[in-house]
């Protein structure tokens, strides 16, 4: 289990299980949800975020923000 940080520079932040390649956004609400195979399981919030698994069943990935600044 590790915590992770984020940064709010436009890109979002998902974990991307390495076996089912489910991908989880960060932010789950304080709701632990788990990937497909269960090998990896993301808990957070808009204060921390909790990644678990082992090392090398999970990734952290970014995404550009799909909200337009108009």
């Amino acid at each position: 289990m590790s915590v992770v940080s984020y940064s709010k520079n436009g890109k979002e932040m998902y974990v991307r299980c390495t076996h089912c390649g489910d991908e989880i956004y960060w932010n789950t609400h304080k709701k632990l949800i788990k990937c497909r195979c269960k090998a990896t399981y993301v808990d957070g919030c808009e204060d921390y975020v909790r990644v678990g698994g082992n090392q090398g069943d999970y990734e952290i990935i970014h995404k550009q923000s799909s909200k337009s600044t108009a």
